[in-house]
């Protein structure tokens, strides 16, 4: 009985030898995943500016991102554990400058994932997969301007109309394989490729800045036209509600906020080994 007790003591000793914990920081950049849907509506059919051109269908999408995430992780074995991850994520802006103006949609989000982490240690560098759950939330905004004082056919010397859209927190799911090379007993470099799955629908959309020639104009709009509720239906061009209190009703879009990409950073044992 006292050998088994003492057996018993010696392999928790040895677990517990075998464990550690560690926190890292990295960075890197993505390729954005495409999502196939038919151009629509992103702000209020209604002629804000009295012009066609700040209300047609659009198709606008997040092509590529970059991103800086800090980890905290606990290997349990030296060969099993898991990671807690935070991130922030910036989509490169898309825009379409007209020689008149400016279109462009840009966000700004932040992520955090749980993920299980298998390792592989060999002679000189350490193998490992990742696989895990992410969720995130954040804003986007949709920017249109008009800047030219001699495109008098219109009426306008100058427009701004910016909104800003928001979404529930979206779930996903994360992969990635990478390599991890020390630097010395207590530092290493890492690097990984990695795919994530996640998508974006915003639910609403505010104006959050109307301007006409010179003059700020936000806080005349009546809802109906400074709010879109987003979903499966949408009214049309022009068409005008009998109750301006509402928001407009526009079809729902999806932005992707996942996609292949890399990274590499530097991981510091906060404890063990």
């Amino acid at each position: 009985m006292k050998f088994l007790y003492a057996m018993l003591l010696c392999l928790s000793t040895l677990k517990v030898e075998a464990q550690y914990i560690y926190g890292s920081i990295s960075s890197g950049y993505q390729l954005n995943s495409k999502i196939d849907q038919a151009p629509s509506y992103l702000v209020n059919t209604i002629h804000q500016v009295t012009l066609p051109w700040l209300c047609g269908q659009e198709n606008f999408a997040f092509k590529s991102s970059s991103l800086a995430e800090l980890h905290f992780g606990h290997m349990l074995t030296p060969r099993i554990g898991y990671e807690l991850t935070g991130a922030y994520l910036k989509p490169m802006a898309v825009d379409n400058n007209a020689y008149f103006g400016q279109k462009m949609l840009s966000g700004d989000f932040y992520q955090a994932a749980a993920k299980l982490v298998v390792a592989i240690p060999i002679k000189e560098f350490e193998l490992y997969t990742k696989l895990g759950l992410n969720i995130a939330n954040g804003r986007i905004t949709y920017l249109q301007t008009i800047a030219d004082g001699n495109f008098n056919s219109f009426g306008v010397a100058e427009a701004l109309l910016n909104y800003t859209y928001q979404s529930p927190v979206s779930f996903g799911f994360n992969g990635a394989v990478g390599v991890n090379v020390p630097l010395n007993k207590k530092c290493s470099f890492f690097t990984e490729l990695r795919f994530t799955s996640q998508s974006l629908t915003p639910k609403s959309g505010q104006v959050s800045q109307y301007t006409l020639n010179g003059s700020d104009l936000t806080a005349n709009l009546y809802p109906y036209y400074a709010q879109i509720a987003f979903g499966d239906e949408s009214e049309w061009l022009n068409y005008t509600s009998d109750d301006l209190s509402q928001a407009q009703k526009l079809y729902k879009r999806s932005y992707a906020l996942g996609g292949f990409g890399c990274i590499v950073g530097l991981r510091v044992v906060l404890w063990g080994v």
